[in-house]
């Protein structure tokens, strides 16, 4: 609607809204149309786009921390000018137009008629006060009409970082151990502040720093909690190579967000200046390897190198089946000459390390210690000098490390380190007797259950380095990290002292052959549904009305219980023994497995089946032998290392559909097998990274075709917690294993609740035919399901 004509002082206000468009007003004659027409001259000059327009210049501090403010006028001479210097020009119009400018400008800007100044138009404003112009004042007066020139802004908090710099002129720190006089600052971005310069900030009402071309507000806070920090190490003037390592990676703290970095000249720097160029070192195919790494196994080589110039040991941490073995031989090769290595593993893949030897790098020497055929430790040394690489297992290492300790390694590897995640261990404690140029762990889960697995191999590979236990799960373990602290850990330490890749990574996923992760519900018979019932209350008893005293006997009776539900959840026969009778039509596990089994014989493929229990293994191997006609072998470690050899080469090497038996301790780690692409984890562990290793063992470099993984599990039972504790906590570090102390405190009812039958179980129809009556067999009554 068209605004009112103005006939009352009542109707400007209005009116001159309508009016801010630009229209001129049409007032009558009197006091409201006086009103009105100096409301009109008063706006016409901005609003119409007169011929001299002002601009607001900012500049930033000069030495004395002042910010100064220009008002310049435009339109007056070619180039712009200082507005009171417009003010008094010798033309009437743009002497009438600037003062009602800068009149107007005064009005929205009180800071620019404050006393003081040197010449009108000029005006030095506090840093509280530039910030307010350059945030919120400025785009005021940009939309009134002016012009508004201020310093780059960002909105991007700055980050503070801890400095740590060798102070120039100081001996060069040329090694891990030499000692070196260091300086502490704080940095905002590129601009470094030492603790003068951080009080002085802290004073100012709103801190503005320069850093990246622009300037960013700084929260006081910030500045107090710089200051803490730089307070707490004013003794550190002193630092060794390895201290100023420590502080670079996290493994000392920091309570600023930006961590540590390192500055100047030092060992530690140079470290981390070689680690960050390995990709531009990486080479595809290095002499006396025979073959073509890949690229990140090439860049883990390059990392490897780097490690050895500098004189420390390392964690090679590539998911299972990306080629650790060839990677670490090709290292070897180059060493060649050096003096020799020693490579521990676990007995199932001795042999591959050796075929892997003679494939990958043929000139190299091997010496296989091991069995009872092997070396006597005295004529240990003169067989060593004979060799370039020798290859022993962890029990025949520790059996013989007087004899092993006795020579100078140029490496020491150990193949599947979490053998000595607990660092208290015989195994652990013997292992660290080796003396050695270098020491490289190889492991898929560096972080198997906690940080403390990764503190123990990197303190295997470079003892005392990275700290005491305590204080590298502290440091890595901070509370805005939450549960990710495994993950965050191996970020901080990746390219340096760990060299982390994994499958998911989209260059290494894109070379890997499709995975499907199904999970087979297996719906118990009534007979295992007895029998479960049966081991559940004569537990409830034990701990109820027996009474059992103490944390340790109840854990131990609760423990014994997880294990006989877990083997009736398999099958009565792996609860009861081997003199149990015919397998077939008393398990709906067994039954899900014979449906795979044809299935994958009738596409002429070949299976791997995992289970947590050897002899119930032989069972079952012996069952699919008769069930398919062909032989089916079960791997275990009751097994000697060359009959398992054996067994692994024959299942690679047979043509046509087969399967193949594991226990999950002995076959779950270290193994190729490709040939497989079907695998069967019959019964279910706790930790999601020993059964990843399982599956593994198909799903890894090498394969061509899409692996399938069935995981086997009995709704509503034992079975079904595992599951619930495994999909929950598939991130790395964030399982959270049943805790023996907690077993011990859980009262009868607690128990029931978590290992009692569901409805899920007791509602299910009878998977197998025939199975009727089978409780009455096994000699036990049907109950519901738990209250």
């Amino acid at each position: 609607a068209a605004p009112p004509r103005v006939r009352t002082t009542a109707d400007v206000a209005e009116t001159f809204l309508a009016h801010l468009d630009g229209r001129p007003f049409e007032a009558p004659a009197g006091p409201a149309g006086e009103l009105a027409g100096r409301l009109d001259r008063w706006t016409k000059p901005v609003l119409s786009g007169g011929k001299v327009r002002l601009q607001l210049q900012l500049s930033p501090p000069d030495s004395s921390g002042g910010w100064l403010l220009r008002v310049l006028a435009t339109g007056v001479e070619r180039q712009p000018v200082l507005v009171d210097r417009a003010m008094v020009s010798p033309s009437e119009s743009t002497r009438r137009e600037a003062t009602n400018h800068f009149t107007r400008l005064e009005r929205l800007l009180p800071a620019l008629r404050r006393p003081g100044s040197h010449r009108r138009g000029e005006v030095i404003l506090a840093t509280g006060e530039a910030w307010e112009l350059m945030t919120e004042t400025g785009p005021m007066l940009t939309a009134a009409g002016f012009d508004v020139a201020v310093p780059a802004l960002s909105r991007r908090k700055a980050v503070a970082t801890l400095r740590l710099e060798a102070e120039p002129g100081s001996a060069p720190v040329v090694g891990i151990d030499q000692l070196t006089t260091v300086r502490w600052t704080v940095a905002f971005g590129d601009l470094e502040l030492d603790a003068a310069e951080i009080s002085r900030l802290a004073r100012e009402a709103r801190p503005l720093i320069r850093t990246g071309g622009r300037w960013v507000a700084v929260e006081t806070a910030d500045l107090v909690e710089a200051a803490a920090a730089l307070a707490e190490r004013a003794s550190l003037t002193r630092l060794s190579g390895s201290e100023m390592l420590r502080h670079a990676l996290g493994l000392e703290g920091s309570p600023l967000p930006g961590g540590v970095v390192l500055s100047g000249r030092s060992w530690a720097n140079e470290l981390l200046e070689a680690a960050a160029g390995v990709a531009e070192a990486a080479d595809p195919e290095p002499p006396g390897f025979s073959g073509r790494l890949r690229s990140y196994q090439a860049e883990a080589l390059a990392w490897m190198g780097m490690l050895d110039r500098a004189g420390l040991g390392g964690c090679l941490a590539l998911d299972m089946g990306l080629g650790k073995t060839p990677t670490v031989l090709a290292h070897l090769a180059q060493r060649r000459g050096r003096g020799p290595s020693l490579v521990i593993a676990p007995p199932a893949v001795v042999g591959n390390w050796a075929a892997e030897a003679r494939r990958f790098a043929p000139g190299v020497r091997v010496v296989v210690h091991h069995g009872a055929n092997r070396t006597s430790t005295t004529a240990l040394r003169s067989a060593v000098v004979a060799a370039d690489l020798v290859l022993t297992t962890y029990a025949t290492a520790v059996r013989d490390v007087d004899a092993l300790a006795e020579v100078t390694w140029d490496a020491v590897v150990l193949d599947e380190a979490q053998v000595v995640k607990n660092a208290t261990t015989e195994t652990a404690r013997q292992l660290r007797r080796l003396q050695a140029h270098t020491r490289i762990a190889l492991t898929g889960t560096p972080v198997e259950n906690g940080l403390g697995d990764l503190w123990a191999i990197l303190d295997f590979t470079n003892p005392g380095l990275v700290g005491g236990r305590a204080q590298f799960v502290g440091a890595l373990s901070r509370e805005d990290q939450g549960n990710r602290a495994g993950e965050a850990a191996l970020r901080a330490l990746n390219g340096i002292l760990v060299f982390r890749r994994t499958k998911s990574e989209p260059d290494i996923a894109a070379e890997l052959p499709d995975r499907v992760d199904q999970l087979d519900h297996c719906a118990m018979t009534p007979e295992q549904i007895g029998l479960y019932q049966a081991v559940l209350d004569s537990l409830i008893r034990t701990v109820d009305e027996d009474g059992v005293a103490g944390p340790e006997p109840r854990q131990g009776a609760v423990l014994a219980a997880i294990t006989a539900l877990k083997q009736i959840c398999n099958h009565p026969a792996a609860y009861r023994g081997a003199e149990d009778g015919e397998l077939t039509g008393r398990s709906g596990k067994l039954a899900r497995l014979e449906e795979i089994v044809d299935a994958v014989y009738e596409a002429d493929e070949k299976v791997l089946v995992f289970t947590h229990f050897a002899e119930w293994g032989q069972r079952l191997a012996d069952h699919l032998t008769t069930r398919t006609g062909t032989p089916v072998a079960c791997y275990h470690g009751g097994l000697s290392r060359t009959a398992r050899d054996r067994m692994i080469e024959e299942f690679q090497a047979r043509d046509g559909a087969g399967a193949l038996v594991l226990s999950l301790k002995a076959g779950g780690t270290g193994l190729n097998l490709t040939a497989a692409s079907h695998v069967v984890l019959y019964d279910r562990w706790w930790n999601p990274a020993v059964e990843d290793q399982a599956r593994d063992r198909a799903w890894r470099i090498g394969q061509t075709r899409t692996v399938v993984c069935h995981r086997l599990v009995c709704p509503g039972t034992v079975d079904e917690r595992v599951e619930e504790v495994v999909e929950g906590k598939r991130r790395i570090a964030d399982l959270v294993l049943p805790r023996s102390s907690s077993l011990g405190d859980l009262d009868a009812g607690q128990l029931r609740r978590a290992l009692g039958l569901g409805d899920a179980v007791v509602l299910a129809d009878d998977p197998l035919e025939g199975s009727a009556g089978a409780a009455d067999q096994a000699g036990v009554a049907m109950v519901g399901a738990p209250r």
